[in-house]
C-alpha cells in the first residue's frame, strides 16, 4: 500500500473528497464481491457497500484513522452483511454459516481451495506473454523494485509498469471467479 492509501481515512476525516473518491474507486469492486459471498445477491451487496461508504463519509470525523482503510472497510461490510442476514430468513442464515466457515478457515476444504487457487494462478500466468509474466512475477510475487526489473529486462521503468499493469488486467479477466479467494489467501 502506498503512503497516500495509508492516509485515506485521515484525509477523509479532514473532509478530503479526492481521498474519499480514490478510496471508493480502489475498494468498491472487491468489497462488492466480498459482500456477495455473504448475501448471495449482487444488488444487495452493492447496496451494502454503498451504505458503508456513505457511513464512512457521514462519520468521517469520528472514525479511527489509525486502522488501515481496507481492514476498516472489510469489517464494516462484514458487519452490515451480518445485520442484513440477521434480519432475514433462516435459510439465508444457513447459507451464511457455510460462507463464514469458508472465510474463517474452519472448513476441511481450505487446503484444497488453496491448491485450486495455485493451479488457476499458474495456468493463468502461463497464458501471459513472457515479458508480461516476468514483469508481473518480479514485481508482484517477488516484490522486486521496478528499477531493478527494468534493468533485468533491459527496458525502461515505464515499459515494466505497462507490462505489469497489462498482466494484472489480463489476470483479473482470467481469474475473475477466484478474485475474492485470492484476496483472502
Amino acid at each position: 500500500m502506498n503512503p497516500v492509501q495509508e492516509q485515506w481515512l485521515y484525509l477523509i476525516s479532514l473532509n478530503d473528497r479526492k481521498a474519499f473518491k480514490a478510496m471508493f474507486e480502489h475498494f468498491y469492486a472487491a468489497l462488492c464481491v466480498y459482500a456477495r459471498h455473504y448475501v448471495k445477491s449482487t444488488g444487495i451487496s452493492e447496496d451494502i457497500v454503498q451504505n458503508v461508504f456513505c457511513n464512512v463519509w457521514i462519520k468521517r470525523h469520528s472514525i479511527d484513522y489509525h486502522i488501515p482503510a481496507g481492514n476498516y472497510l472489510m469489517a464494516a461490510v462484514r458487519n452490515r452483511c451480518l445485520n442484513y442476514l440477521r434480519d432475514c430468513s433462516g435459510k439465508q442464515l444457513e447459507d451464511f454459516s457455510r460462507t463464514e466457515n469458508l472465510f474463517s478457515g474452519e472448513t476441511s476444504d481450505s487446503p484444497l481451495m488453496l491448491d485450486e487457487l495455485e493451479r488457476q494462478l499458474s495456468a493463468a500466468l502461463s497464458k501471459l506473454p513472457p515479458a508480461y509474466r516476468m514483469a508481473f512475477e518480479m514485481s508482484c510475487l517477488e516484490d522486486s523494485p521496478i528499477g531493478e526489473i527494468a534493468k533485468a529486462m533491459s527496458v525502461s521503468v515505464r515499459t515494466v509498469e505497462r507490462y505489469r499493469n497489462k498482466a494484472i488486467e489480463l489476470l483479473k479477466t482470467e481469474l475473475k471467479d477466484y478474485l475474492l479467494l485470492f484476496l483472502l489467501f
